[in-house]
């Protein structure tokens, strides 16, 4: 599982450094909104695993759902006092995590 988390960060900071680097030029508050999105969606994969590995020790659903959510929207709320930019650039950054997801599926867990 460690791999396959490993992977999931190489991954997503790949997508993060590629997004930046092409709209910091033209969008700066873009590219900031991307770095915490992409924080963000760091945070999602650590709560993610968490909850995860507790639900295969106690055998039971976590209630961690709730907390990442709240966090998503504390970003987007913070990403939107900054600027529209801004807060389109914190969800294509937490969108990351499902995009490595699916890259990582797609190529048959490289």
């Amino acid at each position: 599982m460690k791999n396959l988390i490993g992977k999931m960060i190489t991954i997503m900071m790949i997508l993060i450094a590629a997004e930046c680097l092409i709209a910091v030029f033209f969008y700066p508050k873009f590219s900031l909104g991307v770095l915490m999105g992409g924080g963000g969606a760091l945070v999602n994969l650590f709560s993610l695993w968490y909850d995860i590995n507790r639900a295969v020790e106690r055998r039971k659903t976590p209630k961690g759902f709730i907390g990442r959510y709240v966090f998503n929207a504390v970003l987007m709320l913070l990403g939107g006092l900054i600027s529209l930019s801004a807060l389109l650039g914190v969800f294509v950054g937490l969108v990351n995590l499902k995009i490595s997801a699916y890259l990582l599926g797609w190529r048959g867990r490289m």
